[in-house]
């Protein structure tokens, strides 16, 4: 018998040892003060902390919930290739309709449309030319405008270091936004409710990168308190890769245009790490990677905290310039650790913006081309962006031109030639993929649906410790009640019962860390919801072994016997419950999915500990010992 439940116990141990680690970093994130969070931060770890966390939602942390609607009628408006008075008043009417009745617009529209009789092909030829057509087409255009408006949102999210955000569909044309820890209601509604702003800003050439550069430490330099903030914002980042002189990179390194000078004997002296800070604070955070500067994503936060110095402000206004950075860290080589994002000095004024682009498609470009069978995004501009392109390329020839969307550097090429006709290509990607990706960032710029907060909530930081406080309280009296209760009802056996409880729980917290999932008080009151099914699942157990005890059978027959008839009803009373939870997950939004989470991970869980952990403590118990009476 012993022999037999070797596999349970390594079963059970990795199980546990696996809990472990994945509640670990909760534990030790719940107990961190804000120092040590702050330290994390500085050096670009804590958002890799963050991720192993069980995370709190919007009831529990605070935040705000906004739910945004896309502005249909001004997005059919704006599609009409012609507009006039009997038009608008048909869109304004259909608007009216549609928020009284609660009506889709374009139906309500379409249904105007015949009752008047305006031939629409007239307005929008382009979409077709039925009503049909023209129809299905604004609906196509509609359901593509919201999908834009959900990436944007998300990128522009990503901005407040929201843990778990929530951004989701509800219906056809709302939004459902929840942030959670997000006090600045007034920069989240400006946030979220303005425009995509795509720009094309030209790239300031080296030697004017490298001035301003050196303006910028000439205004630093002898800040011992900066310099003292680098350096230990840098410190244990130089310790662990073990490299010296990482941040001394100078200007001349960067750009490659001046003399290279080389490094000073004293630099390898111990203590000339700290004296790069105080001679170029600025350019000692900057790494030299493949054809442009970079940051490293470790030194990002002491960076952004540098750009945000009145010195820096004030010399980067003189000179009519900004450090924008690129989207993402990426490696300069591969399988390489270390990650960077992109530096780039821009002109502050874009030269184009994105409202010029009428159409960005990815393709593979056509033989006879420099491009031929490679990626590319094929940009058609109007009129007015026709004139201006021309003019921008022709007179920057050879200089490199930055798009940028929501103030991130999407792509930096050069200009080759001059590009009459608004028709032009972005060429240099890796994949299809990465070319679609820029398209879509490019169409989600030029004609985003517009959209408008219909519902707001905020939800204080306050009352969410006080959510916190009073579920954990309700957690803690349930389970302490049903341990007491099972340990009196059952005897031994509810002291089993009790461990496989406290299993129950841990595993349950475990798959939340593990799925990065989020713990809202719906999920609270989900988990309490398990404790009582898993001690459910127990109670049937031990009913049926106490019947097989009346039968006169020994207590290691009864308790196979036992088992065995309760299984069935334990996953007969239990999947109807996981039915339940995976519609929930499904269809519900915010905490009702937290809820949804907990209650299908619980549910499983406690049909685990209930008939695998709790049945091999009872065979370990009968295995070596003639029990004649069983505890129960």
């Amino acid at each position: 018998m012993q022999k037999s439940l070797t596999p349970r116990y390594l079963i059970i141990g990795l199980i546990l040892i696996w809990a472990v680690y994945a509640l670990l970093p909760t534990w030790e994130y719940e107990n961190m003060s804000e120092e040590k969070k702050e330290e994390l931060r500085t050096l670009g770890e804590l958002e890799k902390t963050e991720s192993r966390i069980i995370r709190q939602g919007l009831d529990l942390k605070g935040g705000m919930y906004i739910v945004l609607e896309a502005d249909i009628p001004l997005l059919v408006t704006n599609l009409a290739s012609m507009k006039d008075t009997r038009l608008e008043k048909l869109i304004d009417s259909a608007r009216k309709q549609s928020l009284s009745e609660n009506q889709d617009f374009i139906s309500v529209f379409e249904q105007q449309v015949k009752i008047d009789g305006l031939k629409l092909s007239r307005y929008y030829h382009e979409q077709g030319a039925s009503l049909d057509e023209i129809i299905t087409s604004l609906n196509g255009e509609a359901d593509d405008a919201i999908n834009r408006v959900l990436e944007i949102l998300q990128n522009r999210v990503d901005q407040f270091g929201v843990s778990e955000p929530t951004i989701q569909k509800q219906g056809k044309h709302r939004i459902v936004v929840e942030l959670a820890g997000i006090q600045d209601s007034e920069r989240a509604r400006a946030l979220l409710q303005s425009t995509a702003l795509l720009e094309f800003y030209l790239v300031k050439n080296v030697a004017v990168t490298n001035e301003v550069i050196s303006q910028l430490d000439n205004a630093l330099k002898g800040d011992v308190d900066l310099a003292s903030s680098i350096k230990q914002d840098t410190k244990e980042l130089e310790e662990k890769e073990d490299k010296e002189d990482k941040s001394s990179t100078t200007v001349s390194e960067l750009f490659g245009d001046q003399e290279e000078v080389p490094l000073d004997q004293s630099t390898k002296d111990e203590g000339s790490s700290d004296d790069i800070f105080l001679e170029a604070p600025f350019s000692g955070l900057l790494s030299a990677i493949p054809g442009d500067m970079g940051i490293d994503e470790k030194n990002l936060y002491a960076f952004r905290k540098l750009l945000k110095r009145d010195e820096v402000r004030s010399t980067l206004e003189n000179a009519n310039g900004q450090f924008l950075l690129s989207q993402q860290a990426e490696p300069v080589a591969p399988n390489s650790p270390e990650k960077y994002y992109r530096l780039y000095y821009l002109e502050t004024k874009p030269e184009l913006t994105g409202g010029i682009v009428e159409e960005a498609r990815a393709d593979l470009g056509s033989l006879g081309g420099g491009s031929a069978g490679q990626p590319v995004v094929s940009l058609s501009m109007n009129s007015e962006g026709s004139r201006t392109w021309s003019r921008v390329t022709g007179a920057n020839v050879g200089e490199r031109i930055a798009i940028v969307l929501d103030q991130k550097v999407h792509m930096a090429p050069s200009i080759r030639e001059k590009i009459p006709g608004g028709r032009t290509q972005i060429e240099g990607f890796a994949d299809l993929d990465e070319a679609k990706d820029l398209a879509i960032i490019l169409r989600a710029g030029a004609l985003p649906a517009p959209v408008n907060i219909i519902e707001e909530r905020i939800v204080g930081p306050s009352l969410g410790a006080d959510s916190i406080s009073q579920g954990t309280q309700a957690v803690l009296i349930g389970l302490v009640s049903v341990l007491i209760f099972m340990l009196v009802y059952y005897k031994l056996a509810g002291t089993v019962a009790d461990f496989a409880l406290v299993w129950n729980i841990l595993l349950v917290l475990a798959v939340l860390a593990s799925l990065q999932a989020t713990l809202t008080l719906p999920g609270i009151a989900g988990l309490i919801l398990t404790v009582g099914m898993s001690i459910d699942a127990n109670v049937i157990i031990f009913e049926r072994i106490r019947e097989e005890l009346r039968k006169g059978k020994t207590p290691k027959a009864a308790i196979d016997s036992g088992y065995d008839r309760a299984l069935t009803t334990i996953i007969d009373a239990n999947v109807t419950t996981l039915i339940a939870s995976l519609v929930l997950y499904q269809f519900g939004t915010g905490p009702i999915k937290g809820f949804a989470t907990v209650l299908f991970w619980g549910i499983l869980i406690s049909m685990f500990t209930a008939v695998f952990i709790t049945r091999t403590i009872f065979n370990a118990y009968v295995s070596n010992r003639t029990l004649t009476k069983l505890s129960i």
